[in-house]
């Protein structure tokens, strides 16, 4: 994506492109981190390819915002606190552990430390001398011991009390499903509230896709918000189970399912769209919902991509089995639910035929432990193998070398109307299925033909069906292999019928989105033009410049640049963010990522601070992971301030106020530029510095000249004719302004009649170029020992230019720097030398240009970027 003079024009007077402008946006929410949430990932996927822009909001599991651009998706990890849920557990736990006053202590280290306090006691009396004061002091340790152990029986007799009861209780209210307040058992769906409801504000997309009952209230609690806005948010409810009738195990008793369930049944009626994953959970919810429409099916199923998959090592690889040994496979998430116990209680009945078992998301968990117990039980532990499964894409060609596919689950209502996704996963592997009766599963058996149904927990009747598929399998696999019958329950075109869905819902995308989504899928992606992000800094305006010395000097690369502002004092750029949105604001962040992630190759991260938005505190490392993940390759720019460490360098600073070790602003940037250096020894990116001196700080760091405009900066106004030459002084707006050094010394001239004095500070960069061409000396920085900017545009204007420069910095210049040298101790005497003995002033004056042409106009600096670029020869 290049920029266009009138999108420059526009940014750079504060109006930002906006990524993704013209397109329907869609929100998707689901409570976990969707790594391994395949079909929202696929139905995010399934809606871009229709043209419509898609952002994926799901949890960070580790508490840290994360983004990631997933196919044209893009997922936005946002931390959620849980501090509702958190405060119902700390309540509950008070309650249960409250015990009336005095009766037992309240915790068994306080009664640990009374009875070693007492045991102290009496070794000291034990040295005392007899008498009446000892006996009367033994009396009352003896009563002091003799109440902390009836204190401490009490408390065991009503701990033990107190625990029954509440167990009792606990148990017959995770039994009882009514009242079930979601409110009171499911704080939680208010800490995603929290979480996603404001970012949802922001967004303001057309449409929010709520995936399963925990985030239907913050989706339909959005929606109204916008309502009363004045702006339309439609919803789509994704029912991925029948939750009423979700199975139970460990937590998920009774109260757990009914609570979700009046979650569910609060918000369902106020959503403009129901999708769910099989016929049957579709007409349930029409029915026991009284929805104005029967929901959209969205079977989950594989996608025709996945059938020959990567060169991943089978399931008979992974178990070292030989073809000839007969293998059943069961693939998917292990739970007394499951039943999986019932396939491994058939293998007594079914000699020589072996199980593989593929834990989702692992083996390291205690009911894989209970199998290998059971299998051990039952002496069939050497043909029982457990085994980790496989990243999504890989499932289909993993499964394939197994013989038979199993799906053992029990009678519970939501298995009873699913059609779950490894039953697609088996046929597509080519597999022969053998499932419990479960309405659903025998319906779509009894109509395709590609299995066997036994009864429900009966390990007899799954040996023998086992047996009676094994027997014979060439017809099941010719049903298997019918075109008419992969064409219907693939992903393709399960998708159909969720872009149907979007169709009718917002209408059909724009034609040219539509057009582009249809290419981009049908035609494979060349090799990406190298575009380069700098940002977010700009300062002095370098990022823009440099920007366009890339696109000038070392096509094909593109470039832009990004500019976080905290005032009016602002410069050209791309991209213009207000500094408060760029610190707080996560819409913003997910818009300019979701232009990042899709479009940059490379980027420059200035004074290492993040593109990304940027919390208190945080450097350019909190981009990494998300650019790296995205294969967008990284380089940071480094201005000085953020890594002059003056321990290091004490000349470089012996006329700054950082020269003085006891002064608070000493400590106050060693700590500052510790913590950077410190980032950047641990970085594996090109670093580019900006005025040679910098190369002092940072090993193998490679020196960015800035670039300025010599054309525009170019006057035919004569230098030095005037009798009271221009004398010109702009301070930076840092923490090592020159203004209290020069000041006094120009002042004091102008105050003798040899020169007119002008200072200049805050006003807009055009003003002070005009500024410039119009004087005769301008006034450098006089601290640190280089140059920058500033003196370079003096010396394009072919101004005499003063300012301070350390001899090993001169050297490090493969030129003569056109630059008189002056310090705070001779900078009077060095201007009065300059206003006296003029001809030496002038020809220093006249060599400036060239020497900004050679090192400052841009091309030099593209010479440095383009290996990072990978541009040029």
């Amino acid at each position: 994506m290049t920029t266009s003079p009138e999108q420059r024009s526009a940014a750079s007077e504060g109006q930002p492109r906006r990524p993704g402008a013209g397109r329907t946006h869609v929100v998707m929410l689901v409570a976990n981190d969707v790594v391994t949430d395949s079909r929202v990932k696929k139905e995010a996927q399934a809606v871009a390819d229709a043209g419509h822009r898609v952002t994926v909001l799901g949890v960070a599991a580790d508490g840290r915002r994360s983004l990631e651009l997933i196919g044209d998706v893009l997922v936005v990890r946002v931390p959620v606190a849980f501090q509702l849920r958190d405060e119902r557990d700390r309540k509950r736990r008070s309650h249960r552990d409250w015990r009336p006053p005095f009766v037992g202590y309240p915790v068994k280290t306080a009664q640990a430390a009374r009875k070693q306090a007492l045991k102290a006691r009496r070794a000291e009396l034990a040295g005392r001398t007899r008498g009446a004061g000892a006996r009367l002091a033994g009396l009352r340790l003896t009563a002091a011991e003799r109440a902390a152990w009836l204190r401490a029986g009490m408390g065991n007799r009503a701990d033990k009390a107190f625990r029954f009861g509440w167990r009792a209780w606990d148990g017959v209210a995770a039994r009882t499903p009514w009242p079930a307040r979601w409110r009171l058992v499911h704080p939680q769906a208010y800490d995603y509230e929290l979480a996603f409801g404001p970012l949802l504000d922001q967004l303001a997309p057309d449409a929010v896709h709520a995936h399963d009952m925990h985030v239907i209230g913050v989706a339909v609690r959005a929606a109204e918000r916008a309502r009363a806005a004045g702006r339309r948010l439609a919803v789509v409810y994704d029912a991925h189970e029948y939750v009423p009738g979700l199975s139970r195990y460990g937590a998920r008793t009774p109260r757990f399912i009914a609570a979700w369930a009046n979650h569910e049944r609060e918000y369902i009626g106020r959503a403009d769209r129901v999708v769910t994953v099989s016929p049957a959970i579709a007409r349930t919810l029409h029915q026991r919902y009284r929805l104005d429409r029967e929901p959209t099916v969205v079977i989950n199923s594989p996608s025709m991509t996945e059938l020959t998959g990567d060169d991943v090592p089978g399931l008979r690889a992974r178990t070292g089995l030989a073809p000839d040994v007969p293998l059943l496979v069961y693939s998917g998430g292990v739970t007394k639910a499951r039943g999986v116990e019932t396939a491994v209680e058939a293998l007594p009945s079914l000699p020589g035929v072996n199980l593989a078992v593929v834990s989702v998301p692992h083996i390291d968990i205690a009911p894989v432990e209970q199998l290998r117990a059971l299998a051990a039980r039952l002496g069939v532990q050497d043909r029982v193998h457990v085994l980790n499964p496989v990243r999504p894409h890989e499932v289909v060609s993993f499964l394939s070398s197994a013989d038979v596919g199993l799906i053992p689950i029990l009678r519970y209502p939501s298995h009873e109307m699913a059609l779950p996704n490894k039953v697609f996963e088996y046929a597509f592997a080519g597999l022969p299925v053998v499932t419990s009766d479960m309405p659903s599963l025998t319906e779509f058996m009894h109509q395709s033909g590609i299995g066997e149904v036994y009864r429900v927990g009966d390990a007899a009747d799954l040996a023998a069906k086992v047996r009676t598929v094994l027997a014979d399998p060439a017809p099941y696999r010719a049903r298997l292999e019918r075109p008419e019958f992969r064409r219907e329950v693939s992903w393709e075109g399960q998708a159909q019928h969720l872009r149907e869905l979007y169709a009718d819902l917002l209408g059909a995308p724009t034609a040219s989105a539509s057009v582009a989504a249809v290419a981009a899928a049908a035609t494979p992606a060349p090799a990406p033009t190298p575009h380069l992000l700098i940002g977010p800094s700009n300062s002095a305006g370098q990022g823009w410049r440099w920007a366009r010395a890339v696109e000038r000097y070392a096509p094909p690369a593109v470039a832009e640049n990004l500019m976080a502002e905290a005032g009016s004092f602002a410069f050209r750029a791309d991209h213009v963010v207000p500094a408060e949105r760029f610190h707080h604001d996560a819409a913003w962040v997910v818009e300019f990522a979701d232009h990042v992630l899709r479009t940059v190759t490379h980027v420059l991260f200035e004074a290492a601070r993040p593109v990304l938005g940027q919390a208190r505190g945080q450097l350019f490392t909190e981009d990494l992971p998300t650019l790296r993940a995205a294969g967008i390759a990284a380089g940071v720019i480094l201005h000085g301030s953020e890594i002059r460490d003056p321990r290091r360098h004490r000349e470089l600073f012996r006329y700054s106020p950082f020269g003085d070790p006891d002064e608070p602003l000493t400590h106050k940037l060693q700590q500052a530029t510790q913590v950077v250096l410190g980032h950047l020894r641990d970085f594996d990116g090109p670093c580019f510095v900006t005025t040679p001196d910098l190369l002092e700080f940072i090993d193998d760091a490679q020196w960015l000249p800035v670039v300025v405009d010599v054309d525009d900066l170019a006057t035919d106004r004569p230098v030095l004719e005037r009798r009271l030459p221009v004398v010109l002084h702009a301070p930076s707006r840092g923490v090592l302004k020159g203004s209290a050094v020069a000041d006094p010394v120009l002042s004091d001239l102008q105050d003798r009649g040899l020169i007119e004095y002008r200072r200049v500070e805050g006003v807009a960069h055009p003003e002070l170029m005009a500024q410039v061409r119009d004087s005769d000396i301008v006034v450098d920085q006089l601290l640190l020992g280089s140059y920058g900017v500033m003196a370079c545009e003096a010396m394009a204007a072919g101004r005499v230019t003063v300012g301070h420069v350390a001899g090993h910095v001169r050297a490090a210049i493969p030129a003569e720097l056109p630059l008189i040298e002056a310090t705070p101790d001779d900078l009077g005497a060095v201007v009065e030398r300059l206003v006296a003995e003029r001809e030496p002033a002038v020809k220093a004056a006249a060599a400036g240009p060239d020497f900004v042409r050679r090192f400052h106009d841009g091309r030099a600096s593209a010479r440095v970027l383009a290996p990072f670029l990978g541009v040029g020869d």
